[in-house]
């Protein structure tokens, strides 16, 4: 009995090879689709515990996060110091024979390194120092002289409504309203910040010192991450692809290493083409403000500079607080600001950044929307701004599965070709598209064809009413 056990075969002995395969693909994928759907609901059930532990780990992972991101942002400065003392090297040996050796290269990489992150930081520094007392006193300056702000815009308003709303107007500076509106903003900002009183007040100012610490503790860290990052990056693009060959087989290591590239290019040429941008857009407004004298233009000009890193929403963004400075300062300047603001934007977006960006993403208008709302409604500012390049990277990564699975199937993998389709031949794998009748019948709307029969059953009953009653006339 045993022994027939042994002899007898399984039912899987007796398909082919590639059935078998087939049917082990398919049980793989079965069981990795259960898992992804499960560990989504999980995601969805348990998202605010969820929540809570990333902002956890980012809190620890907050330093060298910074680091990283520092060294991404300062590689190209650091490749250009390193080539132009290269090229100073290779001049030194034309002349004398001496080539750097593997102690002078490493020296190199070190201080272009640390230049690379030392202008960084200096550029950020001298930004915050121009910007940060114009932007203390702008509020201070509106504060002290917000009641003679809003006189102003009730007699401009008054002024551009021919006087006929003088005493409403009038009433309107002298009653308590709009120091009540006042009081209630600063009570509306109290609560907000959750400081209802002094005692409040003092934790409040208390813990916002302790986070102001903890983040320069972790940029000084992040500045030594970067360091070493931008240091030893050859070494760890090696790590990374020796573990990545490791643990994948061969074919699939190859499309990891693929797609990472691709995302490198991606978010590379997003994100640094948004940042000469929008320092481009922040230079031309400055400029632009002191040409035609608009108040507060280095504060206006960097808000509008720092907002339109944010894609498709920033500039209004940008525009909302500036123009309103303006217009409680002079109302008719804050209508030619708010012009000028919309021209300028016009010109980054279809001058300035399609030359600067060109097509980095390539992604339609709709996945950038959903992109920027789905990144913002779940990271706030940051995922606005990275949520278009990982949109665009998920995008890259679909089509590529697509691609290898329709030419698995023995069809064609350009887009275009299914636009004309009507079906596929079975018998010569061949896409057969639609004849221009068909084509010019299907694509006829719901509304054409009911007018049409309409206006055709219209004709039908004026051509009836139009015909001579035969058979009266037979009978007569």
């Amino acid at each position: 009995m045993s022994e027939e056990r042994k002899t007898r075969k399984h039912p899987m002995d007796y398909l082919p090879k590639e059935e078998v395969a087939r049917y082990h693909v398919i049980a793989i994928s079965a069981v990795l689709s259960a898992m992804l759907i499960i560990i989504f609901y999980f995601c969805v059930e348990r998202y605010e515990g969820l929540k809570v532990a990333l902002d956890d780990i980012n809190k620890v992972l907050q330093p060298v996060l910074m680091g990283f991101a520092m060294a991404y942002l300062m590689n190209p400065i650091m490749k250009f110091i390193e080539s132009k003392v290269y090229g100073i090297g290779d001049y030194i040996e034309k002349k004398t024979g001496y080539a750097f050796g593997e102690k002078v290269k490493k020296a190199v990489r070190t201080i272009a390194s640390v230049l690379a992150v030392a202008i960084l930081i200096a550029v950020v520094a001298a930004f915050l120092s121009m910007v940060i007392p114009q932007f203390v006193k702008t509020i201070n300056e509106l504060v002290r002289n917000i009641h003679a702000k809003v006189g102003g815009v009730l007699d401009w308003v008054d002024e551009i409504t021919g006087y006929r709303f003088k005493d409403e107007l009038v009433a309107a500076r002298k009653s308590q309203n709009i120091d009540k509106a006042i009081d209630k903003g600063i009570e509306m900002g109290r609560r907000y910040l959750n400081v209802e009183n002094n005692n409040q007040l003092v934790s409040f100012l208390t813990a916002l010192g302790v986070n102001v610490g903890h983040f320069f503790v972790n940029l000084v860290i992040g500045i030594f991450v970067a360091v070493y990052t931008l240091g030893s990056k050859e070494k760890l693009k090696a790590v990374f692809k020796k573990s990545i060959y490791a643990l994948f087989p061969q074919k699939a290591a190859n499309e990891v290493v693929i797609t990472v590239r691709k995302a490198n290019e991606i978010f590379y040429g997003f994100i640094i083409g948004k940042i000469i941008d929008s320092i481009i857009i922040g230079i031309l407004c400055y400029f632009a403000m002191l040409l035609f004298g608009f108040p507060y233009a280095l504060v206006c000009s960097a808000i509008i500079g720092v907002t339109n890193v944010i894609p498709v929403f920033g500039p209004y963004i940008g525009a909302v607080p500036t123009v309103a400075l303006i217009f409680v300062t002079n109302p008719m300047q804050g209508i030619y600001y708010l012009l000028f603001v919309l021209v300028l934007q016009q010109i980054d977006g279809n001058v300035i950044g399609p030359k600067i960006l060109g097509d980095s993403t390539g992604i339609s208008p709709f996945l950038v929307l959903v992109a920027i709302v789905v990144g913002g409604g779940m990271f706030g500012v940051i995922g606005m701004l990275l949520g278009v390049p990982t949109m665009a990277l998920m995008v890259y990564i679909v089509g590529r599965i697509f691609n290898h699975l329709i030419k698995g199937r023995g069809l064609p993998t350009g887009t275009m070709r299914y636009e004309n389709l009507d079906y596929v031949d079975l018998g010569g794998n061949t896409i057969v598209e639609k004849k221009d009748k068909q084509k010019a019948s299907q694509t006829k709307s719901l509304v054409t064809k009911i007018c049409s029969r309409l206006f055709s059953f219209g004709k039908k009953e004026q051509s009836d009413a139009s015909k001579p009653d035969t058979k009266d006339t037979t009978k007569q």
